[in-house]
């Protein structure tokens, strides 16, 4: 299997000081140095760096190599978190300064794990990531009622609503959570996805999902093509 590589932003050189470096930084996002990802970001603040451009060219080229490394099976859930708790340390510094500068998520997207299942590596890892890609993530946690997710949706006006189990015993209830978001007349208005190590492609056409993404790159890649799909709007 190929090694994934590095892929460092064309042009970068222009959108920072002179003298400035990220390489340090990439290096420390792939290898889960939170505490040096936030004494990094800190200082590209204080020299006045647009948070965006902290973002696209100094976080996710790291992040994005562990991703793809994970999609690879190169490694595993535990590297993984550790790469996404460096992650969060510098997205928790640059969250407020893109909110100041009013950029509009890409769209919100409410997710939990399912009734009866307690699990949620895979679905913070997702949601780590689509934060990532720019969406406004309601994570609501384990062992979500089928009613908790669409208050939710409703509340927020939810463009994608996604659904994780882990277990085989509770991977129905995301069927029964579809059925309720038809009983209560808000299917159309939002695209479900699911995922989760006992689903499928062939159960997410069984339940009536919009998609299955069967890790986390796959998960991001599907919300960001589903999220442009036509819906009927919240009232």
């Amino acid at each position: 299997m190929t090694e994934p590589v590095l892929q460092i932003p064309e042009g970068w050189q222009g959108r920072a000081p002179d003298g400035w470096e990220w390489s340090s930084l990439w290096e420390a996002v792939e290898n889960g140095n939170h505490t040096y990802t936030d004494e990094f970001v800190r200082k590209a603040i204080d020299v006045g760096i647009n948070p965006r451009i902290i973002l696209d060219d100094g976080l996710f080229p790291g992040f994005n190599l562990q991703g793809d490394r994970f999609s690879a099976q190169i490694i595993f859930i535990p590297e993984m978190l550790i790469t996404a708790r460096a992650m969060k340390a510098g997205l928790a510094l640059i969250r407020p300064l893109l909110a100041a500068q009013a950029e509009k998520p890409v769209g919100t997207f409410v997710m939990g794990t399912v009734l009866g299942d307690m699990h949620d590596i895979g679905q913070s890892i997702v949601t780590i990531m689509l934060e990532n890609a720019g969406f406004n993530v309601i994570n609501l946690g384990t062992d979500v009622h089928p009613d908790r997710f669409i208050e939710t949706a409703q509340k927020e006006k939810a463009d994608l609503v996604g659904f994780s189990a882990l277990l085989s015993t509770t991977v129905y209830y995301q069927k029964v959570t579809i059925e309720e978001f038809e009983k209560a007349g808000f299917r159309n208005k939002v695209k479900i996805l699911i995922g989760g190590a006992p689903t499928t492609q062939d159960w997410a056409d069984e339940c009536g999902a919009d998609g299955w993404g069967k890790d986390a790159m796959e998960a991001v890649k599907l919300a960001l093509d589903r999220v442009k799909q036509p819906r009927e709007p919240w009232g």
